[in-house]
């Protein structure tokens, strides 16, 4: 199951930031970044369950460091899960609603919420590697 959560979460990292990235650059958002947004908020969000199921199974008991760079990644994974959601939400409503002006300026909160992102995304990996 490990192999699964580190493969979706890989996963999540690619589609978010090349929908993140993607849009940085091309300086617009379009309906596309919002699909990758979507794709990369369902594989970390897949990820985190099948992450969340290991741990039960082993009944969760790191201690030291690993255990409390696992208890930070599970606080600030829930936060990001909840931003991602947030943001591919507020994606579509930005492009259904059309303004130039908000389609122009939207990665500005994309990079926002992909940087708070990495945060449980190498807290995890190096609460792996202790």
């Amino acid at each position: 199951m490990l192999a699964l959560a580190i493969v979706l979460i890989t996963s999540a990292l690619v589609l978010y930031s090349t929908g993140v990235w993607a849009e940085r650059i091309g300086g617009r958002l379009r309906w596309w970044h919002a699909a990758t947004f979507l794709a990369g908020l369902v594989c970390d969000a897949s990820g985190t369950a099948v992450m969340t199921r290991i741990a039960q199974t082993s009944g969760g008991r790191q201690g030291g460091v690993a255990g409390g760079l696992s208890t930070a990644m599970a606080w600030t994974g829930g936060l990001a899960l909840a931003l991602m959601a947030a943001h591919a939400v507020w994606a579509i409503v930005v492009l259904v609603r059309n303004r130039e002006s908000e389609i122009l300026g939207f990665h500005r909160f994309s990079l926002g919420v992909w940087g708070i992102w990495l945060v449980p995304y190498f807290t995890g990996m190096a609460s792996a590697m202790i």
